[in-house]
């Protein structure tokens, strides 16, 4: 076809879904004629945040470093419920992390005082680079106990035995660290809901993405107005619930 960029032609030929904006982002991410270098990269199966160095969510530019985990769009359904109920100048603690972006978000719309807690190093370093206070500790440990207002988490919820069934290139970059919840998926979720019992004020919002009808399988006794969170196409992808 007369016209035709090349380089959206050649992603689209390796099966990129979205070759145009593909294009105009590693064009956009290019510096001293890297693009090349860049395209290699990304025909790889590299995630494209961890090559531009960044990826928006919730209409905020999120920096993304190698290695960590990259907020997928369907989680902005989430952070923008958080968003809601995160009262003005409030606190909250945002459990596994990943680059901080649930977190970035409400520090930048609510003036949000937040806590971000992830397992992985990178992860926290890059959430601190997004200006959230990260720490290096497995969910509330080493967090004041002073109660918050939203405790919000894309915790590990793909059952140990499915991760095989997970998109074919995944661990080919990502480490199941940021995946693997346990046998049925929800050995994380149901400690997260546990510590939130105690961290969350009376009133205070939590706000968990899982998979499918996982949230039908996790005791929310002392919680109530309990609700599936779905994405912008109806799809169920996780809870919220209010502390008595």
């Amino acid at each position: 076809m007369p016209g035709a960029d090349p380089l959206v032609e050649l992603l689209m030929t390796n099966g990129f879904v979205a070759p145009d904006e593909e294009a105009a982002e590693l064009r956009a991410a290019e510096r001293d004629g890297n693009l090349e270098a860049l395209v290699a990269r990304r025909l790889t199966g590299e995630p494209l945040a961890w090559i531009t160095g960044t990826v928006e969510f919730c209409g905020h530019a999120i920096r993304i470093d190698p290695g960590v985990y990259v907020p997928r769009w369907h989680t902005e359904s989430l952070a923008q419920r958080a968003v809601q109920r995160m009262p003005g100048n409030g606190s909250g603690i945002d459990l596994c992390t990943g680059s901080g972006a649930i977190a970035a978000v409400l520090i930048a719309e609510r003036g949000a005082r937040m806590v971000g807690t992830d397992l992985d190093e990178q992860c926290v370093a890059c959430a601190r680079r997004n200006g959230v206070d990260a720490r290096v500790a497995d969910l509330y440990e080493g967090v004041p106990d002073t109660p918050v207002d939203v405790i919000t988490g894309v915790v590990p919820y793909v059952p140990t035995a499915d991760l095989p069934l997970l998109q074919r290139d995944t661990f080919a970059f990502e480490t199941t660290l940021a995946y693997d919840g346990g046998t049925d998926g929800l050995d994380i979720a149901r400690r997260a809901v546990e510590g939130a019992r105690t961290r969350l004020r009376s009133g205070g919002a939590l706000l968990l993405e899982l998979g499918g009808s996982q949230a039908e399988q996790l005791d929310l006794d002392g919680f109530t107005d309990v609700s599936v969170l779905r994405d912008e196409e109806g799809d169920p992808r996780g809870i919220e619930a209010t502390r008595r």
